[in-house]
């Protein structure tokens, strides 16, 4: 099968998966240029692959692996291990570095909070109901 073909197979399945039909999926193109994804009659730009992936709650990159993954048979696993794998050998050569991509994302230390006094238990709360009167 083509990867037109596949992208198209995968469009209809996660469309239909997530309960949307061509019009709502439309929103970001034409209902015709849709029905021609769906048919394998055309490919879809970066920008489409990335519109399409917002009413489809995907990332652009996640239907594209899924759409790899039914072409090859690979697992998603594989297929992001291999993205990981590149991505590292990318950041080694300098690749990202000239591109501005940060490779890996800095998370703040969490800051640990001073134990001197032991931990007391949380008063207990009591819930009271209000009646407003007419």
């Amino acid at each position: 099968m083509s990867l037109k073909a596949t992208f198209a197979a995968v469009l209809k399945a996660l469309r239909a998966t997530r309960g949307l039909s061509q019009k709502k999926l439309a929103e970001v193109s034409s209902r015709t240029y849709i029905s021609k994804l769906e048919r394998g009659q055309c490919c879809p730009t970066l920008e489409m692959i990335s519109a399409l992936s917002v009413p489809l709650n995907v990332s652009p990159l996640t239907l594209m692996a899924v759409t790899l993954g039914a072409q090859t048979g690979e697992s998603i696993k594989v297929l992001v291990s291999r993205i990981e794998q590149e991505a590292t050998e990318l950041a080694r050569s300098g690749a990202l570095k000239k591109l501005q991509i940060p490779f890996e994302e800095e998370l703040p230390v969490p800051q640990r909070r001073p134990t001197s006094r032991p931990r007391q238990p949380a008063p207990s709360i009591q819930q009271t109901e209000f009646c407003f009167a007419e």
